[in-house]
């Protein structure tokens, strides 16, 4: 039998989260022998791999504001409909050109509606076919709650379009149908991957070095805050620095990790702010190892931040990110919180006093064990070949 052909569409257009799960899964479905080609929508992503996957750039975009209120590329100029005609024509043309066995849209149709433009022709593409691919969603566990016309109108993409829906999480810690509760009517196309989640670093690694930080005296241990990409949650970031420069745990080192999306003259205000023991970077290399032997992490809430936290186990404080009524984080963080995972601290309540008092309760109180399953990444490459193998024995008996 050939090697299956497997086309993995990614588009972010705030957060880089989407894509650190999406190459989690090609680099596994590289590993597993697949013929994998990425079509990305968006601005790089500096030591971001797809693994040995053909990358397929389109025109990159990236929302206009954090409340979404439009697409922009990625210096910020207009994206006009002829850039939009222009970008779809070079979509379609690549799918005719590789003749996929199996397409998986990452998000869409439970998200990206900006993306309608080129994905909604895409569907009729694939319709068109001879043979067509098999159609795959990739969610993660937690969808943003949206109005019951707009979940129906999902609902019947899925049942119309899509053969299966890889959903990136555990129904023991938190079932789909908890924040989509349309997910009833499309049970028997849902398949619970587990939790896409990277290699832990090897367990004999006991340094507290922080790699590619330039700390005076690297054997303290860090407080280290991040923001996942840079495009939101320059709040956190401020906090913590008004928080370092009252003096507070000046006995430790502290990284602040700005995202490689932060505009420029932001990161150079926090940049111009480093000290002995106050560093700050755009991206950590080493993000897991440095985590793992933190003082405590203070982050957002999304996914992959999440997922790293439970890997490592550091003492964790978490301001989920709530803009223009987000829910997803916030949703994730209540469970963790309550199953005493980690200190929750909502962005309006975040201050120097609050924080103070969030990272002093993280640490006396350690992380307690949450039993999920986190090998999504082997299993959704599994899942994703075993039905492009099916895809292909059925063609070759036509």
């Amino acid at each position: 039998m050939s090697t299956p052909r497997i086309l993995f569409y990614v588009q972010y257009l705030l957060g880089i989260g989407h894509v650190r799960r999406s190459a989690l899964i090609v680099q596994a479905l590289c590993r597993q022998g697949a013929q994998v080609d990425v079509i990305f929508g968006g601005a790089s992503i500096p030591n971001m791999s797809f693994g040995t996957a053909t990358i397929h750039q389109l025109t990159a975009i990236k929302s206009a504001d954090a409340a979404f209120s439009g697409l922009v590329k990625i210096d910020g100029s207009a994206f006009t409909d002829a850039d939009k005609r222009a970008r779809t024509e070079h979509l379609l043309a690549i799918c005719q050109q590789l003749q996929p066995d199996l397409i998986v849209t990452e998000t869409y149709p439970f998200g990206r509606r900006q993306m309608r433009f080129e994905l909604q022709p895409l569907l009729q593409w694939i319709k068109q076919q001879p043979t067509p691919p098999v159609l795959v969603a990739s969610i993660r566990d937690i969808l943003q709650r949206r109005s019951p016309v707009r979940e129906q109108e999902c609902i019947e993409l899925v049942q119309e379009h899509y053969q299966q829906i890889l959903v990136h999480g555990d129904p023991r810690f938190y079932p789909l149908q908890k924040s989509f509760p349309a997910a009833t009517e499309i049970q028997h196309k849902l398949h619970y991957t587990g939790y896409v989640c990277p290699t832990m670093p090897d367990k004999s690694s006991t340094t507290t070095l922080v790699s590619d930080a330039n700390f005076s005296d690297p054997s303290l241990q860090t407080i280290v805050v991040s923001i996942g990409g840079g495009s939101v949650g320059k709040e956190i970031l401020t906090a913590a620095l008004a928080l370092y420069k009252t003096g507070y745990a000046s006995e430790l080192n502290w990284l602040l990790i700005t995202g490689p999306n932060m505009a420029a003259a932001e990161r150079a205000y926090f940049r111009a702010q480093q000290r002995a023991n106050l560093q700050v970077l755009a991206l950590s290399d080493d993000f897991l190892n440095t985590l793992k032997n933190a003082h405590v992490s203070i982050s957002m809430a999304g996914y992959n931040t999440v997922m790293d936290l439970l890997l490592t186990r550091v003492p964790a404080v978490v301001i989920p990110f709530a803009g223009e009524g987000e829910t997803e984080q916030m949703a994730r963080s209540q469970v963790l919180a309550e199953a005493n995972i980690l200190q929750l601290l909502s962005e309006q309540d975040l201050n120097t006093d609050s924080l103070q008092k969030a990272i002093e309760n993280a640490v006396q109180q350690p992380p307690s064990q949450l039993d999920i399953d986190n090998q999504g990444a082997q299993q959704s490459a599994t899942l994703l070949i075993s039905w492009a193998n099916q895809a292909l024995e059925s063609s070759a008996d036509v």
